[in-house]
């Protein structure tokens, strides 16, 4: 996955599934309102690292910053539930997606009119975060 990434809780994709302003797929979401209805994105799992469990050291810098679950592996560590166990070091994550506008027609190339429909691809995404955020 490449591109502008937005992380997305799996608490906030289950609230605006429930209230009718997305559907979910396992690997996508489709805008159900919105400037943006109807456009979908692609979701890759991923983790908010939040803290280091019991106050401790983070070694590996993790805090603050968002990892897909396949970044996670790759470390070495293993996601469980709400945490991610890296070596010795327990965090606590929010579990959820990175979201990206999906490039079904990546085929076509990136010439200037590809650019531009990524471009307002990205921004109906921000918007209805944005709007559905408050």
């Amino acid at each position: 996955m490449a591109g502008g990434l937005l992380f997305v809780s799996q608490a906030l994709l289950d609230t605006w599934a429930t209230q009718g302003r997305i559907s979910l797929d396992g690997q996508s979401i489709r805008l159900l309102s919105g400037q943006g209805e109807g456009r979908r994105y692609a979701l890759e799992p991923a983790a908010r690292f939040i803290r280091v469990a019991e106050g401790g050291a983070d070694l590996h810098q993790l805090v603050a910053r968002v990892k897909t679950l396949a970044q996670v592996r790759e470390m070495g560590g293993e996601a469980l539930s709400d945490s991610v166990l890296l070596g010795e070091v327990a965090y606590e994550i929010e579990p959820g997606f990175l979201a990206e506008g999906s490039v079904v027609e990546a085929a076509r190339g990136s010439n200037a009119r590809d650019l531009e429909e990524r471009r307002q691809e990205a921004q109906a995404l921000a918007r209805f975060l944005l709007d559905n955020l408050s």
